[in-house]
């Protein structure tokens, strides 16, 4: 049986609350291109409504504000949200945990968690739990949308003859002896002022799998590059991104297998 590591979740929370952090996340205020790109192919229209988990300082809340969406921000991160409400007033911000979300049952035609935000919630139960929650508020057909890190892509991203990535490769293999909850699939990386982070980094599969036991059809995964094969992505890409979606119709039979699903 595992043994949980407390200061893992105490650590990835405090690194969000640094003055570090805080100027790293006011520094863009927009989608990104392939944010903008999944957005178009597999949101339904605006004005749905959409929720921003993790939303930070607000870049993405704005950027759905922008393209029409009716869009909630939240996120656990007190400085991270004084950020967001100073600099777009207009906008709805709530404090809140990814794992206990307060909305009810049905409530969003999409999400939306930006920036490898998932992969700070330390255990993996909790990570779980956030797609869970997701899957509960989003109604019949809607869509998820994620990045993740990715340790394999991180490692061969630069191609196979590159000599700087593997000496990059070899450093960030280097700090995991120092990692004591490596073997959970969860890496150290150093954040320079900011401190280290242990974030969720394994192999897009497993985060196939993840999806596919809370209940989601997974409709894509995607790097850069939008037409890569699944197997390039996870050998080339450090960051993936992920579509899902709820299923437009559920039986009590699927909802009662669905809470009781099984990760492995």
């Amino acid at each position: 049986m595992k043994r949980e590591n407390p200061q893992i979740a105490t650590r990835n929370s405090a690194y969000f609350e640094t003055n570090w952090a805080v100027s790293e996340y006011i520094r863009e205020d927009d989608l990104r291109p392939l944010e903008t790109t999944l957005i178009r192919q597999f949101f339904p229209p605006p004005p749905c409504r959409v929720l921003d988990i993790g939303c930070g300082a607000g870049r993405t809340t704005i950027g759905f504000a922008r393209r029409k969406y009716h869009v909630v921000g939240m996120d656990i991160s007190a400085a991270l949200l004084k950020q967001a409400l100073a600099r777009h007033p207009g906008l709805d911000f709530y404090r809140m945990d990814a794992t206990r979300l307060a909305f009810g049952d049905d409530s969003f035609n999409a999400v939306m968690f930006s920036f490898n935000g998932i992969d700070g919630l330390y255990p993996v139960s909790q990570r779980i739990e956030a797609i869970r929650e997701t899957f509960r508020v989003l109604k019949p057909g809607g869509i998820f949308v994620f990045s993740s890190h990715n340790l394999i892509g991180s490692i061969f991203s630069g191609g196979y003859v590159y000599i700087e990535g593997y000496w990059n490769g070899a450093k960030f293999i280097g700090r995991q002896l120092r990692n004591p909850v490596a073997r959970e699939w969860y890496c150290r990386y150093e954040e320079d002022e900011g401190g280290p982070q242990f974030l969720y980094s394994a192999p897009p599969g497993w985060t196939v799998k993840q999806l596919m036991t809370v209940g989601f059809t997974v409709l894509a995964v995607r790097g850069n590059c939008e037409n890569a094969s699944r197997r390039s992505v996870t050998l080339r890409e450090q960051h993936v991104h992920f579509v899902a979606q709820k299923p437009k119709e559920m039986s009590d039979a699927d909802r009662t297998n669905r809470n009781k699903g099984k990760f492995y």
